[in-house]
């Protein structure tokens, strides 16, 4: 075991990548808070860019604070084998994220760029409908004459520093995730408070035989930013993507700007080939669906009190793939009676998705999903805009008014589908829409 603080560097980056590179054969690395006889004042670690964790090799934070720099373009902490340069991540193992008492990641005052790989980069990015108006040039005459920006007036662009830099990509992507896992097995992360992520708090891609548990997300789809509060797109909590297998996500807490918990098996319709470590994409992985996995198999999501600023607490979406053996417990959606802020969360379970930009849902793309335990007080606990076969629901509870417990878009939408305990004020639980 290796205490970051007996190392020395002109950065923090240096002195904790000084520490990884002279780990014992534990692969223990420690961080608790920072000690310098310099910056007495400072106690928490700056990053500049992401701290890569190497094969074998658990970080174990001990009530510290990580923030990321106001230079840094780049996660928190990311598996080693991918990146920059990396067009096909190698497998890696046995990595480990964990922390011990608080533990906090918080993103940068003036983040260089947030939101996913379909976002553009504007500063300013005013998140409030009024600023919109008055300082956001792609929203039309009309419509700020009339004080009604549109849904993509609000929704296409994020906050981003970089939006000014010329040479610089002036769109989000991977290096906006908090955490980034790829290729890896047997692995964790653990006990962690993330804290205006850029762009998605978690994200594993084509990971298996791990454990995600004890996350709490603070994030809200905007950040102050000079006295302003700038639009920040796509906060997801955790988001497990196609390949990723027999994970168990637990103890998740807080409040996120898009999904709290998702699987996204998502293939377009049309895609064009991007290596491993492109920009303008999200993955980090190279995109040859001729060729990797495209499914997500064997989750269990458990004991997630927490809601969503936009989406959905748990959010199940495969596209030209499949999505099976998944199993949903416990599920509290904590979200206010009125969501705070210009737009309301939209309810409890996605199970599915209808034909969208996203790509098509397979009538059997979702299969062998259990969930029980469910308590909301939105419009719908469960929405079903595509299929869902060979599955049970038990134990849902809607205590919102007029309230459903699933309501679904297709008259062959459910097969073989079995209901119990269902608990809402609608005459009609489940419906279709």
């Amino acid at each position: 075991m290796v205490n970051v603080n007996h190392f020395s560097g002109l950065t923090d980056n240096e002195v904790i990548e000084k520490a990884i590179a002279a780990r014992d054969a534990d692969g223990m690395v420690v961080i608790p808070p920072r000690e310098s006889a310099t910056e007495p004042h400072r106690d928490w670690w700056l990053l500049d860019r992401a701290i890569l964790i190497p094969e074998h090799t658990t970080i174990l934070l001990q009530n510290c604070r990580i923030k990321l720099s106001d230079r840094c373009r780049d996660n928190f902490f990311r598996s080693a084998n991918c990146g920059i340069g990396l067009p096909d991540p190698a497998p890696i193992r046995d990595i480990h994220l964990r922390g011990e008492g608080l533990c906090i990641l918080e993103g940068a005052d003036h983040p260089r760029a947030t939101g996913d790989g379909g976002k553009i980069l504007a500063d300013p990015c005013p998140y409030l409908p009024e600023d919109l108006c008055k300082y956001a040039p792609w929203v039309s005459e009309e419509r700020k004459k009339a004080g009604k920006p549109s849904w993509n007036d609000m929704h296409d662009h994020s906050f981003g520093t970089d939006a000014k830099v010329e040479g610089e990509s002036h769109y989000g992507d991977w290096r906006g995730i908090g955490v980034l896992f790829a290729n890896a097995t047997d692995f964790s992360i653990e006990n962690l408070r993330i804290v205006d992520s850029h762009g998605w708090g978690i994200s594993l891609e084509a990971c298996s035989e791990g454990i995600i548990r004890g996350i709490d997300f603070s994030a809200c789809m905007s950040v102050e930013v000079d006295g302003m509060l700038q639009n920040t797109e796509n906060q997801d909590g955790i988001d497990i993507r196609n390949g990723c297998h027999h994970i168990d996500i637990s103890d998740v807490t807080g409040h996120t700007g898009d999904d709290v918990v998702a699987l996204t098996a998502i293939v377009p319709d049309k895609w064009e080939f991007k290596p491993g470590g492109s920009m303008r994409s999200t993955h980090v992985m190279p995109n040859n669906w001729d060729v990797r996995d495209r499914d997500i198999h064997h989750v269990t999501i458990r004991n997630v009190a927490a809601y969503s600023q936009l989406c959905w607490v748990v959010r199940l979406l495969p596209c030209n793939s499949h999505i099976h053996h998944i199993t949903i417990e416990n599920i509290l959606d904590t979200a206010p009676n009125l969501a705070p802020s210009r737009d309301y969360n939209k309810g409890c379970l996605l199970l599915g998705e209808g034909d969208t930009a996203y790509g098509k849902n397979l009538p059997d793309g979702l299969t062998n999903v259990t969930v029980s335990g469910v308590t909301c007080h939105r419009g719908n606990a469960i929405d079903v805009p595509g299929y869902l076969k060979d599955s049970t629901i038990r134990k849902i509870t809607n205590r919102g008014t007029g309230g459903t417990i699933l309501r679904h878009r297709r008259e062959d939408a459910l097969q073989n589908v079995t209901f119990q305990d269902l608990t809402c004020k609608s005459d009609t639980p489940i419906a279709k829409l």
